[in-house]
C-alpha cells in the first residue's frame, strides 16, 4: 500500500507542477511512465512501449523499436503462434502398434509425436491397455520417433552445458516426465547410516549412494549424474541429511532422453504384466499396424497454462518443434521458428528486426522489441478464436503462476494478466491490464543489460504496472 500512496503522490506531483497538461487523455500517464523511467537511472537498456487495447493507439514508448533479449517474454509469440497455427483444441498422440499371435508381439511399434504433458502415469494406464487388450509377450520394441529431428538441445541451450537443472531439459519426439528425473531422498533408520534415495527408472538408472543419515542440522544433499559407457545414467548422491527432515525431492534434466523414455515404457509394461525381451531400438517404421492403444494430452489451451503461467521451457520448446513437424517432418526448431513469424506476418504484426531461435526465450540468441510483443498481444486480444485461451495462459498478478506474490495491490483484483522474464542481464514483463474498455492496454517492459540491478528493473517494471492499472480504472472519456 505504500507503493501505491507513494505513486499516486507521483501523479498527483506532476499534474499541480503541470499546469497546462490536459486532465484527460494519455498526456498524464506518459508523463508518469517516463518520470518513473527517468528516476530509476537504469540505462539506454530499457524498451517499453503501451498501448491501448480497443484502438491500438500508442500511449507511451521508451525505444520500443529496438529488439533486444526478451528472456521468456519469447514464449508470448510462441503460445500465440501455436493457437494461431494448430488450434486451441489441438492434442498431441501417442500410439503403440503391433500384431497380436496367441498373445505374443514380435513388434510392437511407438509411434509418439512430441507430447510435452507424457508423464509416467500415462505410460503405466496405455501398459495396462495393452496387456487387457491380449497381450502377454513382447519381443522387441521399435521407437519412431522421426516426427522430430535429432537435435536434443534447443538452439543456444548449449550455452550453459553443465547445468544439470530441468529448465534446461533435453527435448525429443518420445519425452517422458518432461525428459527430466526425480531424485528422493529421505532419512534412513539409522543415525550415521546411509539415507533412503530412490528414482523412478530402477533399470536405467545406476545409484551410488553416498549419502549420511545426521542427527539434526540442515539437509545437504549433492547430487551428479553422468552417462556409463553402457548407456546407463549413474547419479551420485552424497551429502548429510537429518533423521527428522521429510523426503526430499530434487528434479535433474535427462542427458540420454531416448534411452530414459524407452526404459519407464519397458518398466511400465513389465509392471502390467507382459513379459518378453523387450530389446528396444530405434527408427522408422513405414508400414501401419493395428492399433493396441494410445493416449492423448490435453488440449493445447491447458497445455499452454505451464508455458505463460508458469514459464515451462520444455514444453516451449516442444511445441515449438512441434508446429514446425506439422508443417513438414521432422520437427527442427528453426522450421518452428518460420510457422512463429509466418503466423505473425498473416495478422500484419511487422517483425522487422525480429531473430527467434528458439521458443522458450531462454540464454542469449533471441532478439524482440517491446513493440513486436504489443503488437501480437493486441492481435491475439481481438482474435475470438484465441483471445480466451491466449488471456486464460497468462499468470494472474498477485493470483497465480510467476505472479502469484507480485502486484497484490491493485485498484481491482485480475486485472492484470502478463509473462515474466529471467535472466542474469534481463528483466522483462510483457502483458495486459484490463480495466475500462477505453482505458485497457496492453504493455512490454523489456530490461536488459541490467546485471546488478534485477530488484531495481523489476521494480520499475511493477510501478510502471501500476501506474498504468490506476489508468486502465479511469472511467472512459466522453465526446
Amino acid at each position: 500500500m505504500a507503493q501505491r500512496a507513494l505513486l499516486s503522490l507521483a501523479i498527483l506531483g506532476l499534474l499541480v507542477v503541470s499546469p497546462g497538461a490536459r486532465a484527460k487523455g494519455p498526456e498524464p500517464v506518459a508523463r508518469t511512465l517516463a518520470t518513473l523511467v527517468r528516476q530509476a537511472a537504469l540505462g539506454d537498456g530499457i524498451g517499453i512501449h503501451v498501448v491501448r487495447l480497443h484502438d491500438g493507439g500508442e500511449l507511451y514508448r521508451n525505444r520500443a523499436e529496438r529488439p533486444r533479449n526478451p528472456a521468456s517474454n519469447q514464449k508470448l509469440l510462441t503460445s500465440a503462434a501455436a493457437l494461431w497455427r494448430l488450434g486451441p483444441s489441438f492434442q498431441v498422440w501417442t500410439r503403440l502398434e503391433g500384431r497380436i499371435v496367441n498373445g505374443r508381439v514380435a513388434r510392437l511399434i511407438v509411434r509418439p509425436s512430441g507430447d510435452p504433458t507424457l508423464g509416467y502415469a500415462m505410460l503405466a494406464g496405455l501398459a495396462e491397455n495393452v496387456r487387457l487388450g491380449g497381450v502377454d509377450t513382447v519381443d522387441r520394441i521399435v521407437i519412431d520417433d522421426g516426427y522430430f529431428d535429432d537435435q536434443i538441445l534447443p538452439p543456444a541451450f548449449d550455452q550453459q552445458p553443465k547445468e544439470v537443472a530441468s529448465f534446461r531439459a533435453a527435448i525429443s519426439a518420445f519425452a517422458v516426465n518432461r525428459n527430466s528425473y526425480i531424485v528422493h531422498i529421505a532419512p534412513g533408520p539409522e543415525v550415521d547410516g546411509p539415507a533412503r534415495v530412490g528414482v523412478l527408472s530402477e533399470d536405467y538408472v545406476r545409484i551410488d549412494n553416498r549419502t549420511v543419515t545426521t542427527d539434526a542440522g540442515p539437509p545437504r544433499p549433492r547430487i551428479a549424474h553422468e552417462v556409463t559407457e553402457d548407456g546407463h545414467l549413474a547419479v551420485r548422491v552424497e551429502g548429510a541429511i537429518p533423521a527428522r527432515a521429510r523426503t526430499l525431492y530434487y528434479r535433474r534434466r535427462v542427458p540420454a532422453p531416448r534411452a530414459y523414455a524407452a526404459s519407464l515404457l519397458v518398466r511400465a509394461l513389465r509392471r502390467a504384466g507382459v513379459e518378453g525381451a523387450m530389446s528396444v531400438e530405434h527408427g522408422p517404421v513405414s508400414e501401419l499396424e493395428p492399433l493396441l492403444g494410445a493416449v492423448q494430452s490435453p488440449p493445447l489451451s491447458k497445455m499452454l497454462y505451464s508455458v505463460g503461467k508458469w514459464s515451462n521451457n520444455f514444453a516451449a520448446e516442444m511445441l515449438l518443434k512441434v508446429m514446425g513437424a506439422e508443417a513438414e517432418t521432422p520437427g527442427t526448431s528453426a522450421r518452428g521458428a518460420s510457422v512463429v513469424r509466418e503466423e505473425l506476418d498473416k495478422r500484419g504484426i511487422d517483425t522487422d528486426g525480429l531473430v527467434m531461435v528458439n521458443g522458450s526465450g531462454l540464454f542469449n540468441g533471441n532478439q524482440v522489441a517491446p513493440q513486436h510483443l504489443t503488437q501480437t498481444l493486441v492481435a491475439a486480444y481481438r482474435d475470438p478464436a484465441i483471445a480466451a485461451e491466449y488471456l486464460a495462459h497468462l499468470a494472474v498478478a498477485g493470483s497465480d503462476g510467476t505472479l502469484e506474490s507480485r502486484l497484490e495491490d491493485l485498484p481491482r483484483p485480475r486485472m492484470v494478466r502478463a509473462k515474466t522474464g529471467t535472466l542474469r542481464d534481463v528483466i522483462a514483463l510483457s502483458g495486459y491490464v484490463l480495466g475500462e474498455p477505453d482505458h485497457s492496454v496492453a504493455f512490454s517492459f523489456l530490461a536488459n543489460g541490467i546485471a546488478g540491478k534485477q530488484a531495481e528493473a523489476r521494480q520499475l517494471a511493477d510501478d510502471i504496472v501500476r501506474a498504468l492499472a490506476d489508468y486502465a480504472v479511469q472511467p472512459a472519456e466522453k465526446e
